[in-house]
């Protein structure tokens, strides 16, 4: 196990000798909101120093402060002060603090969340810390863990049109990137109640019509709250299913008394 970070100490640097790691620099950082930043700087003050890692030829590795980096260069600023971490940081740690900062200062679009999600459960090993990290349930994680296998064409319609959930459950009952699109496009409309109905409806006969689903989904409006009781060894076992399957606890109960009904010739 790593050792705690903990041994760091402020310096003053020139501002040129301070560089991004490739992922960092990779990134988009909204214009406006860097202006926003310059303007409180130069009015302010710079609150947080910039955490650099000094490298071998004495020059500065950008391990969090993106955006005040940015920002200060926007102002013309030739020196800043910076936190110089003294223990090695190694490229993976580096990246998933710049990736969680970054996440939690700006907005961002579900498909560039979804690359986050995937790399900090890899660099962390762990997806409670990447969740923790981020600052979101370990549910929602895995939700958007799983939109990152979504094609792009039904990404590009999230939010305005279908949320990351809806896109993600879509994709997973009509794998076909077009046809999903289509219908995604048809229900842009529904209430959030009526979409999920419309997709409950679709995952049981996914070959189905479009006029086909919508009545199957009507039907879905006279549905019974039913509580179950299950030891728990079974409740155990129904939580790990949800997860395996990233889908929502009461859609997989759902399911699997939809998947028995059909099978026992009930629906």
């Amino acid at each position: 196990m790593k050792p705690s970070l903990i041994s760091h100490k402020i310096e003053t640097v020139p501002i040129s000798k301070v560089s991004v790691w490739d992922e960092v620099e990779a990134r988009k950082l909204n214009s406006d909101g860097i202006k926003e930043l310059a303007d409180s700087i130069v009015q302010e003050g710079l609150q947080n120093p910039p955490v650099v890692q000094k490298t071998k030829d004495g020059k500065y590795k950008l391990i969090a402060g993106q955006r005040r980096l940015a920002a200060l260069k926007r102002i013309g600023t030739k020196n800043i002060p910076v936190l110089v971490v003294k223990r090695p940081y190694d490229d993976e740690n580096a990246r998933a603090v710049s990736i969680v900062e970054n996440l939690h200062r700006k907005q961002m679009k579900s498909d560039e969340m979804a690359e986050a999600c995937d790399f900090l459960v890899k660099s962390m090993k762990s997806s409670k810390k990447a969740a923790t990290a981020l600052g979101i349930s370990p549910q929602t994680l895995r939700s958007y863990s799983g939109f990152n296998s979504v094609p792009e064409k039904l990404q590009q319609l999230v939010p305005k049109t279908i949320s990351r959930s809806e896109a993600l459950r879509l994709y997973r009952i009509i794998s076909k990137a077009d046809s999903a699109v289509e219908i995604a496009n048809r229900i842009s409309r529904y209430s959030p109640a009526a979409k999920k109905r419309y997709l409950d409806a679709l995952a049981l006969d996914p070959a189905a019509s479009h006029a086909t689903v919508r009545r199957m989904a009507n039907h879905f409006k006279e549905k019974q709250n039913i509580r179950v009781k299950l030891t728990r060894q079974q409740a155990k076992g129904f939580s790990k299913a949800a997860t395996d399957n990233s889908t929502e606890p009461n859609e997989l109960a759902a399911k699997i008394v939809s998947d028995w009904l059909s099978k026992k010739g009930y629906n």
